[in-house]
C-alpha cells in the first residue's frame, strides 16, 4: 500500500528531518536521517 502525501506534507516532513538532523547525536544517526529527507526532496522535485 502506498501512501501519497502531498506537497505541504512533503516539505513539512523534510523539514522536520532536517532539524532532527541538527540534534542528532551520532554520525549515523544524522546520516540516515540525511538520505531520508533527500529521498523526500526528490520527491518533491519529481512532481512538482
Amino acid at each position: 500500500m502506498t501512501f501519497k502525501m502531498n506537497h505541504r506534507e512533503i516539505t513539512k516532513k523534510y523539514s522536520e528531518l532536517l532539524n532532527k538532523a541538527d540534534f542528532a547525536n551520532g554520525r549515523k544517526e544524522v546520516v540516515g536521517l540525511l538520505k531520508k529527507a533527500a529521498k523526500l526532496k526528490s520527491q518533491i522535485e519529481i512532481n512538482y
